[in-house]
């Protein structure tokens, strides 16, 4: 058996992996999330049938 990479204590994930968080936490009761990545301005938003889009 392996030991845990140098840097990671045994149970904690690695940085490369993805960080979970519930649509309800980002969108809360708008059900839009604006998002600034690169100069530009994006928009996540819940449809009314549950669904995500993400629009620029």
């Amino acid at each position: 058996m392996q030991s845990p990479a140098k840097g990671i204590a045994q149970g904690d994930k690695p940085d490369s992996a993805p960080q979970e968080v519930d649509s309800r936490e980002l969108l809360g009761t708008t059900g839009q999330l604006i998002i600034h990545h690169e100069q530009r301005r994006y928009v996540l938003r819940r449809t009314k049938s549950g669904k995500l889009i993400l629009n620029a």
